[in-house]
């Protein structure tokens, strides 16, 4: 019977079998080139975002740091000609501490021409040196520059301007809490938390110099080192694959702007969801159409057997 059934039927299963594997990949293959264009329009999306906050950022950390150097460089250039004007001012404590309220500084040092310290509002600070920075200015005739430290563990701003025509210097250190509060307008770790990518992807921003995460969707990664090297880095803009620590081939989007990397990740898996979703239900539902159209053949020679035995 079987034997039979398929001399007789196979190449109407076999026509049926070959239009749903040709209309399986025809959809798979359309799905996973429609998903992947809008992976990556969305990766695009992501980094151009991103890019435009940080050149934004930038431009208003450049010009803030330029109001703030010439806010102290006036306030230290004044102090400097104030105390030229009188050097009695210069041994006299008392002055010297309502300078330093006048300017709102945490200290005020005044140098000879070798960088002695010869007078302070800090008692510690007489007998010290000034800052290495402006050593070799002590003999400038004019001179004022400022320092922003705003990376150590007590950011401060140490300013210094020429005294005297040359015969030394002051330098005056302030907090620096009011500037990085105004550099740092925004939250740094937020900034790709609202940028997923797909249930798995991630977008985020990396320094150039160390790799460490800034600012991630993945909140747990923000501090540590990324696993990439700096050599899948190294260009201004690519792509490469890699694999994840479940085994997971993951597709990476990267772009540098100014001293950051823009970094956006999306697991194969997740692009390739839909397609698989929409193959696997025509794959069913072909095996379904196949299944009835096999039955139906099957009663049809069924019926033919019963009319030949009548007659």
């Amino acid at each position: 019977m079987v034997k039979r059934f398929w001399k007789l039927y196979r190449s109407v299963i076999l026509c049926v079998a070959i239009c749903i594997a040709v209309l399986a990949c025809s959809a798979g293959y359309t799905v996973g080139v429609v998903s992947m264009n809008n992976v990556i329009a969305q990766i695009d999306v992501n980094i151009g975002s991103i890019e435009a906050y940080l050149e934004k950022n930038q431009n208003a950390t450049k010009l803030l740091t330029e109001e703030f150097k010439e806010d102290y460089s006036a306030k230290t250039r004044t102090i400097a000609m104030l105390l030229s004007q009188d050097s009695s001012f210069i041994t006299d404590d008392r002055t010297l501490e309502e300078l330093r309220v006048t300017v709102n500084a945490d200290m005020i040092s005044i140098s000879d021409h070798e960088g002695n310290v010869i007078a302070s509002t800090d008692p510690s600070g007489a007998g010290n040196s000034i800052r290495e920075e402006f050593r070799s200015h002590l003999t400038d005739d004019v001179y004022t520059d400022v320092l922003f430290l705003l990376d150590s563990d007590t950011p401060t701003i140490v300013a210094a301007s020429s005294l005297d025509g040359g015969n030394g210097l002051v330098q005056i250190t302030f907090s620096a809490d009011s500037v990085v509060s105004l550099l740092q307008d925004a939250d740094w770790a937020n900034i790709a938390s609202d940028m997923p990518l797909y249930s798995s992807g991630t977008t985020a921003i990396l320094e150039t110099d160390t790799l460490k995460y800034i600012s991630c969707t993945n909140t747990d990664l923000i501090g540590k080192t990324t696993d990439y090297g700096k050599e899948q880095l190294q260009r201004n803009k690519g792509k490469f694959n890699v694999k994840d620590a479940d085994g997971k081939t993951e597709m990476v989007h990267y772009q540098t702007s100014g001293d950051y990397i823009i970094l956006a990740t999306v697991p194969y898996s997740d692009i390739y969801h839909m397609r698989n979703v929409v193959v696997g239900w025509i794959v069913v539902g072909g095996a379904v159409i196949l299944a009835v159209t096999c039955l139906a053949l099957r009663m049809q020679l069924l019926r033919q057997d019963t009319k030949n035995k009548k007659k």
